[in-house]
């Protein structure tokens, strides 16, 4: 039996006739390769639940089905009154899945050693730099510095069950925190050698609440998950307002101490090359001193910059196309005033030779005058959102990286427009790598070099010539 944990869940039980209940979603049981129909044992120990494959049939994986997926996938619904020798009710749980197991412990368990010893996958060391993301979404980011060829995944962590999906789907290596970041234990955080953070934006963006941070609270948790790696370098993406909020005072302050050496800097992936404008600001600090430069800003001139054509293909005609006259895309198309939110200012519709779109946002499929929609080349009468496939080219994401099927096209599109935009994300992480490396290189050479002495006659030391 394959013993090691792929991926930890937290959650709370619930409630059924006065009994503790325990839901498993499809992501979870999908983690243990657990499929509709199977045969399963439940096992309770004097400090767990244990859920297996067996032979048996007197239990088995039962079965859900939503619109977006095209078959069933499994579930399982647990209200045994044997559960409350271990549960109450709406208390929170740590969830432990391996190959074919399933553990399931009261919160803040340090004790990993039940039913086979099971560990962290990627205990063993990586041949390449491991980082680990929190959170890590969709995994756009991981996609991006893998794809650097410097770094190997060890952990993600998110609380959005779609995002979890579509990260197991691309990432086989390392572990997943399925739950609140406020809530994972350190026990379950292996050792990596970068953190990527990237907090939520609500608090900072324009488009949220702009509280600054002060009732956000998570820097101190950021700043706890990072101390628990042990790692050597931290690299922070989010709107550029978050760098001035409390919460990152908050974070920074705690980290000072042992991450004493920090870089800030605003970049939009514009400059960068890219069709598609993202201005995000980003935070990388060492816990070693080492000269670090952030990624040179590429100054394009207009002749060599990338069309939106070069970037969406020849497939272009595929797409839900509807009419101006009388959308909401008219409504948009007719705004006025001095602000920033009119179409004009925002390129709300662009086409086939424009060079320059606007920022994809989690809300994109609800048409809104801050973002890019695609008008047809041959009939200016129509207009379509940009498919998900489409806003991944321009993001830059890895080609290899997929959606599973059970995600939805607009949920591809939310997750999308809440990553990041990758050839920035990769720029930093090959500086990242390099900054690294040459620490790596000058203690290797400072262990290595030894200076050859001995004692003279005069009972001094003298060098060896």
């Amino acid at each position: 039996m394959d013993s090691k944990v792929k991926m930890i869940r937290n959650l709370r039980t619930s409630e059924r006739n006065g009994n503790p209940r325990i839901f498993l979603e499809s992501t979870v049981l999908e983690a243990g390769n657990f499929a509709v129909g199977e045969h399963i044992s439940y096992t309770i120990t004097n400090n767990a639940l244990v859920i297996q494959k067996t032979e048996d049939p007197s239990y088995k994986v039962a079965k859900r089905k939503r619109p977006s997926w095209k078959e069933h996938r499994p579930l399982i619904d647990y209200c045994n009154g044997d559960l409350g020798i271990l549960f109450r009710a709406k208390e929170k749980i740590d969830i432990l899945v391996s190959d074919s197991t399933i553990v399931i412990r009261k919160e803040l368990s340090f004790d990993l050693c039940v039913i086979g010893q099971p560990r962290l996958e990627g205990e063993q060391p990586l041949k390449k730099l491991t980082f680990a993301s929190f959170p890590s979404g969709a995994g756009v980011a991981s996609a991006a510095l893998e794809e650097t060829g410097y770094f190997e995944s060890k952990m993600g962590a998110d609380i959005w069950d779609l995002a979890v999906d579509s990260y197991l789907h691309n990432f086989s290596n390392g572990s997943l925190y399925f739950g609140d970041l406020r809530s994972i234990n350190p026990a379950y955080i292996p050792s990596v050698d970068v953190s990527w953070l990237s907090p939520p934006c609500v608090e900072f963006s324009a488009l949220g609440q702009l509280g600054k941070g002060v009732l956000e609270g998570l820097g101190v948790h950021f700043a706890r998950v990072v101390m628990a790696t042990g790692c050597k370098a931290i690299i922070i993406e989010q709107v550029p307002q978050y760098f001035k909020s409390r919460s990152f005072e908050q974070l920074k302050g705690l980290l000072a101490p042992m991450f004493p050496f920090w870089n800030v800097s605003n970049i939009d992936a514009f400059d960068m090359g890219a069709v598609a404008g993202r201005r995000r600001g980003y935070a990388v600090a060492f816990a070693d001193n080492e000269d670090f430069q952030f990624p040179a800003v590429q100054s394009l001139p207009e002749h060599r910059r990338t069309t939106v054509q070069q970037i969406i293909g020849n497939d272009w005609e595929e797409g839900d196309w509807r009419k101006i006259e009388g959308s909401t895309m008219q409504h948009l198309l007719n705004k006025s005033g001095n602000n920033n939110f009119t179409a004009e200012k925002n390129r709300t519709l662009v086409g086939l030779n424009d060079k320059k779109v606007s920022c994809f946002i989690a809300n994109y499929s609800k048409i809104n005058v801050t973002s890019s929609y695609f008008v047809h080349p041959e009939n200016p009468s129509l207009w379509r959102p940009f498919r998900s496939d489409e806003i991944a080219k321009f993001l830059d994401v890895p080609e290899w990286f997929s959606f599973p099927e059970n995600v939805s096209e607009n949920q591809r599109t939310r997750l999308l427009g809440q990553s990041v935009a990758a050839n920035v994300v990769k720029a930093i992480g090959i500086e990242v790598a390099y900054t690294l490396m040459k620490q790596k290189v000058r203690k290797t050479i400072d262990q290595s070099f030894v200076v050859p002495v001995q004692k003279n006659q005069n009972n001094q030391l003298a060098f060896i010539l």
